[in-house]
């Protein structure tokens, strides 16, 4: 679910655990802002969900994935907080990823709190938790990208546990975008920042000048940016770089990873990896059309687990509709199966 690091040439990140332990005790970031650690399973390693004191109870921003072990250390850091799971009053996701949103129906159930999503990702988890129909959706998309049906089976099956995250959420609010929340840390603003997810949002608080990015922003990885229907992620992701670019931000606190400084910097950085990628995917075009599964496998100079080298070939798909939508590269469809191709051969 993430991307690669910000280093030319580097391999799609297969997972995002710290140097730094699991720490059970929340950790106060700033005044009324507790990082919390939750752990992940398999390669994902460890998630950051925060508790933020409001002028009445808590707000909780994520809630981790939906395993036993993940509950455990939210509930045991709640308690070192001093905080009850009914003085949370309100629950914001920054996407539905199920790292993020997976344990959210039984935060809800515990809590009584209020659900903040955006309306674009309330729509897509809609479609999510129709699972028959979204896997033909997915097996579609991987089948004309060139994947072979073997390899589909295989993604097929390892994302079953995956899947038992996703659940049916009925928000009570659904984001647009310059929501704001008053917190006693300063009032919280609503950043809509489409790109990792259609509904991603940040939460930006003006006083301090602190940006909860989610996976927005992370210090070593860009956040993988996978192709939707009819959308263009990574033109998207773009420009809600460009916006964050003109905030003054002081510090980032991300969903992986250690708070850290220096958005405008890691934003160029992170805009030339991705000029850099289109690069070398066209240059990867240069020759006989390809599909988007040939370019994932000499992009890349490892092999992927079978549940990584989805998140790859949906990443290409992404830097193609983009560079189709810039007129310099065009589809032809052949018994099924997608090729691209530079538009100037």
């Amino acid at each position: 679910m993430h991307g690669s690091k910000n280093t030319t040439g580097a391999v799609l990140a297969s997972g995002l655990t710290p140097e730094t332990p699991l720490i059970d005790a929340p950790r106060e970031v700033l005044a009324g802002v507790h990082l919390i650690q939750l752990p992940l399973p398999l390669s994902l390693g460890l998630i950051n969900v925060y508790l933020v004191r409001l002028h009445q109870g808590y707000l909780l921003i994520d809630c981790g994935m939906d395993t036993e072990d993940c509950f455990q250390a939210l509930a045991r850091a709640m308690d070192s907080a001093g905080v009850g799971w009914q003085e949370i009053r309100e629950i914001l996701l920054t996407h539905i990823h199920p790292d993020h949103m997976g344990l959210a129906r039984r935060v809800l159930q515990l809590t009584g709190a209020r659900l903040w999503l955006h309306e674009h990702d309330a729509e897509f988890l809609e479609r999510l938790t129709q699972f028959a129909r979204y896997q033909r959706w997915a097996e579609a998309v991987l089948r004309q990208a060139g994947v072979t049906d073997n390899l589909i089976a295989q993604i097929a099956h390892v994302s079953e546990d995956i899947r038992k995250s996703f659940h049916k959420l009925e928000p009570d609010r659904l984001l647009k975008g310059g929501e704001k929340i008053a917190a006693t840390v300063g009032e919280l603003e609503v950043i809509w920042t489409p790109g990792h997810s259609p509904g991603h949002v940040c939460l930006y608080g003006r006083d301090r000048r602190v940006l909860f990015s989610g996976d927005q922003m992370l210090e070593d990885i860009s956040p993988n940016i996978g192709w939707h229907e009819d959308r263009d992620p990574l033109g998207e992701f773009l420009a809600s770089l460009d916006a964050l670019a003109r905030l003054e931000i002081q510090l980032i606190l991300p969903s992986h990873g250690a708070p850290f400084s220096g958005h405008r910097d890691w934003i160029r950085k992170t805009i030339e990896h991705h000029a850099d990628r289109c690069a070398r995917i066209l240059r990867l075009l240069g020759g006989q059309p390809k599909t988007a599964a040939e370019v994932a496998n000499q992009l890349w100079e490892r092999p992927f687990t079978p549940f990584h080298y989805r998140f790859a070939v949906f990443e290409v798909l992404a830097h193609l509709e983009y560079l189709e939508r810039q007129g310099k590269v065009t589809q032809q469809a052949c018994e099924g199966v997608q090729r691209w191709r530079p538009a100037s051969t």
